[in-house]
């Protein structure tokens, strides 16, 4: 059943900005990490640049931008296009999230591609292939370690615009990235959560500068597994609540 509503969302996207991003989002990231390189601040390399740029805090930023382009498909209506079908509206705000995780995965693979390609021009086609998986792995970790956000952008989006939403999501990615995500508090800091996967699967620290391998800030197995648990928990759990405010929200309006 919930097939059906995903089907249904992804409709109204059809040739649309929202779609466009899969492409546009990993664009400018490679033309912010070649100007980090050009002035010098992507010490590490490209790749490094590029993933750093992409954890703090270009994904969160594109979170904010896919949810208000979700919101403001039904906003701009004035959520007629709902009132007039019979819909659960729980299931609509959930196929909602799937739809954008969906298109951030997308992004996420088409970026750990773009790193092997670049791996490969820097270190040479077999360096690349053997860490293949390692960098989709890597972005794929950090594409959990974001999912949560989705539904609270939602909210956030329908309750402070906007505006509001990318002040507080770029502030916040930036304070969890730099500030906690090398000590013990980033289990208690969700915007932390994309840089300590950065930092245990790519070895690239907040700053751009690469890590020893036997680092204290690199994750073990048992630590990463259960931020991956913690991160789907959380995303789970805001899915669930969102979705019944959602369902009062449309109502009311």
């Amino acid at each position: 059943m919930l097939q059906t509503y995903l089907k249904a969302e992804n409709l109204k996207y059809k040739r649309s900005l929202f779609r466009k991003l899969i492409i546009l989002i990993p664009t400018a990231l490679i033309m912010i990490s070649m100007v980090f390189i050009f002035i010098g601040i992507g010490l590490g390399g490209f790749s490094s640049a590029m993933v750093s740029n992409w954890s703090m805090p270009i994904a969160s930023l594109s979170i904010v931008i896919l949810c208000h382009l979700v919101n403001n498909k039904d906003q701009k209506h004035k959520y007629r296009t709902i009132y007039s079908l019979p819909i659960d509206l729980k299931k609509t705000f959930i196929s909602k999230t799937i739809l954008i995780a969906l298109n951030h995965l997308i992004i996420s693979l088409f970026l750990s591609l773009i790193t092997i390609i670049s791996e490969g021009v820097s270190s040479g086609v077999s360096v690349a292939i053997g860490h293949t998986g390692y960098f989709i792995l890597g972005y794929c970790l950090l594409w959990l370690s974001l999912l949560w956000q989705i539904p609270f952008c939602l909210f956030l989006d329908q309750k402070i615009g906007f505006i509001g939403s990318v002040i507080i999501n770029l502030f916040a990615s930036a304070l969890g990235g730099l500030f906690f995500s090398l000590t013990p508090l980033f289990w208690f800091f969700p915007y932390s959560w994309p840089a300590k996967f950065m930092v245990t699967c790519f070895g690239v620290l907040p700053n751009g500068l690469l890590v020893e391998a036997d680092s204290r800030y690199i994750l073990n197995l048992g630590e990463s597994s259960l931020l991956v648990l913690i991160s789907v928990l959380a995303m789970l759990i805001l899915s669930a609540l969102f979705s019944r405010w959602y369902r009062r929200q449309v109502y009311r309006n």
